[in-house]
């Protein structure tokens, strides 16, 4: 079942709400690709571009939401970038074991339950706080 975007998850930063907001489309991209993989090929193009968007989003994202709660003196900055590095180094081993040519559903529902819980794990409870933390000048 797709995950929609509500607004528990907004952290108060359009620029990172985007960036979460396109993370949702990502997954529910994925779940679509799992379901479709039940009755015929995983889409290995449309792998292509989600592996390549998470590629992306742990490096950009990640640094961009750092340096908003380094320069709003958040909290739990520390804590987010701890986390960060555990999730970067998920991603690092998972991409280099993984191809989007190699890959399997597997492989892909692991993924898809790692990114899952991120949500509800991570944003819902280390991000939000960004919402709390003054704006930046």
């Amino acid at each position: 079942m797709p995950i929609q975007w509500s607004e528990q998850y907004a952290v108060g930063e359009a620029r990172v709400d985007r960036q979460h907001q396109k993370l949702f489309e990502y997954i529910n991209r994925l779940e679509r690709l799992l379901e479709e993989a039940q009755n015929e090929p995983l889409d290995r193009a449309e792998l292509e571009n989600v592996f390549a968007f998470l590629e992306a989003y742990v490096h950009t994202h990640f640094a961009y939401e750092e340096l908003c709660m380094a320069l709003r003196g958040c909290p739990v900055a520390q804590k987010n970038k701890e986390a960060h590095e555990r999730f970067l180094g998920f991603w690092t081993d998972f991409s280099r074991e993984h191809t989007p040519k190699t890959v399997d559903p597997p492989a892909l529902k692991r993924l898809h339950a790692a990114l899952s819980s991120w949500l509800t794990q991570h944003i819902c409870k280390i991000d939000v706080t960004l919402r709390k933390a003054p704006p930046q000048a």
